[in-house]
């Protein structure tokens, strides 16, 4: 009975390592540059309409050959761009420009790019997988309904992206080159393809030839590629944080065997620590903020069914303010310049608002209805906005300023 027990026992082990071991086979994934380029990446945009610029630069100083690499100036790349932006009304780097910048003999490019953009996303998003993969660039895209120029590097899905076939994109991988801020990001193909921040929806620019779509600048290839992306959830019951720290544990731990923990991820192969998750609410749905003790991390995680859903990898510390005392601590210092003082404050709630998140979901906004006696002595009740900072962005306008 206990060699069949024994027996038993062996097999059911080899099984479930048979098992992963081919889920991770089924796996394939890209990450670019093969060598950092000096500076390394990411760059960050050097004024607040250079986001594509920036993201032209770390392309070119990123050629997959490495003596066809340049590091231009973000002045010249966007002197370039107008030059060949055929929409100046609109665009501070529109895709003919960005495209032109490319092509620039005087900007030494490398490679042959295109603007392929297109209304119907799955078409443009499965040239680009094929692109990348082959030709190894790291590629502009703009992403939202507004111009928003990233870089993507690289990607996980199913299958090596085929010449012509279906392929399940997991994860998507890019540099955002926020001004003052740039940061790696890791976003779920569920995400990328659904959220408003991404390939959620096209661009909206009423007027523009690339009104209502999709922009990637590539080198088109005649590769017929059919993209899905797993179902995004919003909606059902709430899961419990505890259930939520396991489901982060859990991903980061596929996430070091699956090799993803690499180059510009390198730092979760690191000891990595997180603050308790918060629940965020946006308009229709709730999801998770993981912020970590290395605040340069953030995570993100879906409420309902506890996959991973965006991590942001910034270059420089962020601020969070997450627990209450902080929270009345900072509102105590503001009050005072206004000789006021808090007589009580309700409980914190978590909001995103895209209006007031400069970086999305990663800056949702503290919302406190407070109890304030001024300098009169009068009370009043405010609704308090803070940024996940802890600076006030509203509710002190009905207080007289010393």
């Amino acid at each position: 009975m206990k060699t069949k027990y024994l027996f038993l026992t062996v097999l059911a082990v080899v099984l479930f390592q048979l098992t992963f071991a081919a889920s991770s086979a089924m796996c394939y994934s890209l990450m670019l540059p093969d060598v950092q380029p000096v500076p390394p990446l990411p760059y960050v945009a050097e004024q607040d309409h250079y986001s594509g610029p920036a993201c032209v630069q770390m392309s070119l100083n990123s050629c997959p050959t490495l003596t066809a690499r340049h590091y231009n100036s973000q002045d010249d790349i966007y002197n370039s761009i107008v030059l060949h932006n055929s929409e100046p009304a609109l665009w501070f780097s529109s895709p003919a420009g960005v495209r032109g910048v490319l092509s620039d003999p005087a900007i030494l490019p490398c490679g042959h790019w295109s603007d392929y953009s297109n209304t119907d996303k799955f078409t443009v998003l499965g040239k680009m997988l094929y692109y990348i993969d082959t030709q190894k660039y790291l590629m502009p895209v703009s992403v939202g309904d507004s111009e928003h120029w990233v870089t993507v590097i690289g990607f996980q899905s199913d299958v090596k992206p085929p010449f012509s076939g279906v392929v399940t994109l997991q994860n998507i991988f890019f540099y955002d080159p926020l001004p003052g801020n740039p940061s790696s990001m890791w976003v779920s193909g569920a995400v990328w393809l659904s959220s408003s921040s991404y390939w959620g929806v096209p661009l909206n620019k009423a007027g523009s030839a690339w009104h209502n779509k999709y922009i990637a600048i590539i080198e088109p290839p005649k590769a017929k590629i059919t993209v899905r992306a797993p179902k995004w959830v919003l909606e059902g019951k709430i899961l419990p944080v505890e259930k939520i720290e396991r489901y982060f544990s859990d991903w980061l731990r596929k996430a070091r065997e699956g090799r993803l923990a690499r180059k510009s991820f390198e730092v979760l192969k690191g000891d990595i620590r997180t603050e308790k998750p918060i629940l965020v609410k946006a308009d229709t749905y709730s999801y998770y903020l993981i912020p970590f003790k290395d605040s340069r991390l953030a995570a993100i995680f879906n409420a309902y069914d506890g996959s991973f859903e965006e991590l942001r990898y910034f270059k420089h510390q962020q601020k969070y303010i997450i627990d209450m005392e902080a929270i009345n601590s900072t509102l105590r210092k503001k009050f005072r310049a206004y000789k006021g003082e808090i007589v009580k404050t309700a409980v914190p709630e978590l909001r995103y608002k895209p209006a007031l998140a400069p970086i999305g979901r990663f800056s949702p906004v503290w919302e406190i209805q407070t109890e304030v006696r001024d300098e009169r002595g009068d009370t009043h009740t405010l609704p308090i906005s803070l940024n996940i900072g802890g600076d006030v962005i509203s509710g002190l306008e009905r207080l007289k300023i010393k």
